[in-house]
């Protein structure tokens, strides 16, 4: 994606602090002089990724993500980078001046199917609220709203609405401004009639729910019935490109600070039920839009917390999303615990009971997944009259367990497990780990191997040795040592770009021989396609006298959306800090120019190196191939058409390894 540069992008990029950023996404706590957090992508159970406030970036040591803030919104919230600046100068309070598509890669095929329905969910929301708040349509919505105690507040923040009682009121509405009519059918708000022509709404007369993303971008849409006859109680949108029922949480966008601050999320079980609850100050509520609780809902908390509580009333489909939960923490992805609401009561009435004080009380008397279900199997217990009874009782509540996950347990989550169930059972942890693994699951799967016979007919060893040779000549592989050698040049490599980048003056720096780095090496003289392509946006930068630093060269890269390349610069730049001397303490104005350039010459010299093995190899597999010799032979006796080609050959190849005399090595870093 190509844009003509009008400033805003740095005027958002200094107005952005990148810990504050992330910090609004992520748990983070502070390490030195920098901040450390759980990385969101990949599955990271022990803090990984960093946050350096000096650098604006952030790196995962694990994964290897890593960028700045525009990178961050980008790869978080699957957005292109138009959409991560205008989500971060809104953050900022900045205003935008229009950006034109340049060159290729704007959007001139138009927008995509993603960006359409998203607009027309945005368009529909507001034509939901213009008639909630209309004197006459939107009267009976309002009405039920003001029984049911929904302030004013709470209608704006979740951005309540109402869907008019007639069949093409939204239809009406898109033709009449020309919207995308085709963006409001894919959003599934709109459906073609079944017998004649035209459309119809897919909500009607009905209370408007819309769904956002954590974001608070509108997704999808929920619609309650106002009146007896009006039959589904509750009608969701299907799923489109951009919502996935199970993976959505009702709610987020205005409780993910409060998760996040908290480290808990509570899931109650519908929208008047989060409502509700944020309504009296419990923030931290979401709903799993009407599913139990699944691996995408457990992917998506964990961004933000440790422990989650779910809120249920007891009946038979509360009973179900407690397995659920038991999976969950069995599993060991969340920590979760069980509240059971008194009385029948939904979080509503608890509340205007009782207010915060008895919600958190039912909260403070959660148990946790493995207890919840042990004093439901207790129950089943007590309520057997026989040993034959009780055993089947306790039988079969460990065939659940293994249903429901205990073999995919780590070894720490399965000791603790077993260490609860024992306490539980009055038995012995050896009883109960002998329990659980005679009931799980074994692979009847036998493992097949194949000998060869003896006496098939095959090449000798001699020739195995000839093929073996021209088969490592043939890739390139020279010495048994390539896989070390490519793996010490790459490196060689990312550090001769992360000290341009710390230091744009070492761009002149002059190695031994005499020549400058911006002379000695080229771009397309690196052996990584990476390295190369970020070389040459370093190199280009450089050439023209444009300073380059970290930050700029990752906002330059989050337009192109060059991600790949971005993880790579973050990456080059940490292993630079690990590579240099630590500073002296008492050093204030500490410069670490000169161990940087000192870096810098040893990778330009292992870089130059192989460049040179590189091209005395390929000489010598040319040669090789061109006499058909076998290895170790010296180089001759060609056909005489030939013979001018050879000598040149061979004249590079001496010259070659008289300037390079050892092939094969090359310093380790």
């Amino acid at each position: 994606m190509s844009f003509r540069d009008n400033g805003d992008k740095e005027k958002v990029q200094e107005a952005t602090d990148i810990v504050r950023l992330i910090g609004e996404h992520l748990p983070l706590r502070p390490k030195g002089k920098e901040f450390v957090g759980v990385c969101p992508f990949h599955n990271d159970t022990n803090p990984s990724m960093n946050v350096v406030p000096q650098k604006q970036i952030y790196h995962c040591f694990s994964c290897g993500a890593g960028g700045d803030a525009f990178s961050f919104v980008m790869n978080y919230h699957k957005m292109d980078f138009v959409e991560a600046l205008k989500f971060l100068a809104n953050r900022a309070g900045i205003e935008l001046t229009p950006w034109k598509p340049g060159g290729q890669g704007g959007d001139e095929q138009g927008p995509s199917e993603r960006k359409r329905i998203a607009a027309a969910n945005a368009q529909a929301v507001d034509f939901f609220k213009l008639l909630l708040n209309h004197s006459e349509y939107g009267r009976e919505a309002r009405a039920y709203l003001e029984r049911r105690g929904v302030t004013p507040e709470m209608v704006e923040t979740f951005g309540l609405g109402y869907a008019p009682d007639r069949w093409d009121g939204l239809v009406t509405m898109v033709r009449e401004k020309g919207w995308d009519k085709q963006a409001f059918e894919l959003a599934q708000l709109i459906r073609p009639r079944k017998t004649g022509d035209g459309d119809f709404d897919f909500l009607r007369r009905r209370l408007v729910f819309p769904i956002f993303d954590g974001i608070g971008r509108p997704i999808a849409f929920g619609g309650r019935k106002l009146r007896d006859e009006d039959d589904p109680k509750y009608l969701n949108s299907p799923e489109t490109p951009l919502f996935n029922k199970s993976a959505t949480l009702y709610g987020l966008h205005a409780a993910k600070k409060p998760i996040i601050d908290s480290k808990t999320a509570v899931i109650v079980e519908g929208y008047t039920d989060v409502i509700a609850c944020h309504q009296a100050g419990a923030n931290n509520a979401v709903a799993a839009l009407g599913t139990a609780l699944t691996p995408q809902h457990v992917r998506e908390l964990r961004r933000y917390c440790e422990q989650v509580v779910l809120v249920m009333d007891g009946d038979a489909a509360g009973q179900k999303a407690a397995d659920r939960a038991i999976e969950v923490f069995l599993t060991g992805d969340l920590d979760v615990s069980i509240a059971v609401l008194p009385g029948g009561q939904d979080p509503d009435e608890l509340l205007k009971a009782g207010g915060l004080d008895a919600w958190s009380q039912v909260l403070a008397e959660a148990e946790d997944a493995l207890g919840f279900a042990f004093n439901r199997m207790q129950a089943s217990l007590e309520s057997s009259e026989t040993t034959t009874g009780k055993q089947r009782v306790i039988e079969g509540f460990m065939t659940k367990l293994i249903d429901l996950g205990v073999a995919r347990m780590g070894d720490l989550r399965r000791a603790f497990v077993v260490r609860r169930l024992a306490e539980m059972l009055h038995m012995s942890e050896s009883a109960v780990d002998s329990l659980l693994a005679a009931r799980s699951p074994r692979s009847s799967r036998a493992v097949e191997s194949y000998d060869q016979p003896a006496d098939i007919d095959g090449p000798d060893a001699t020739d195995m040795a000839q093929y073996a040779y021209e088969n490592e000549v043939q890739n390139g592989l020279a010495s048994s040592h390539s896989g070390h050698r490519l793996h010490a040049v790459g490196i060689a490599e990312r550090r001769l770009i992360a000290a341009l980048v710390r230091h744009n003056s070492l761009f002149s720096a002059t190695l031994s021989d005499g020549s400058a780095i911006d002379e000695a090496i080229s771009p397309a003289e690196l052996a990584v396609p990476d390295h190369r392509a970020l070389y040459q946006r370093v190199f280009d930068g450089l050439a023209e006298g444009r300073p380059v630093t970290l930050h700029s060269l990752c906002g330059d890269l989050a337009v192109d959306g060059q991600h790949e390349l971005t993880q790579l610069a973050t990456t080059a730049d940490r292993e630079l800090d690990e590579a240099l001397p630590e500073p002296d303490p008492d050093q204030d104005d500490f410069n670490d120019l000169e161990p940087v350039k000192e870096l810098l010459l040893d990778a330009a010299v292992a870089v130059i190196r192989h460049r040179r093995e590189t091209h005395t190899q390929q000489l010598r597999q040319k040669l090789t191939q061109d006499n058909n010799a076998p290895p170790g032979d010296a180089p001759g006796n060609a056909p005489a058409d030939d013979s001018n080609r050879q000598a040149e050959l061979l004249r590079q190849y001496v010259e070659s390894r008289k300037a390079n005399p050892s092939p094969g090595r090359i310093a380790r870093l």
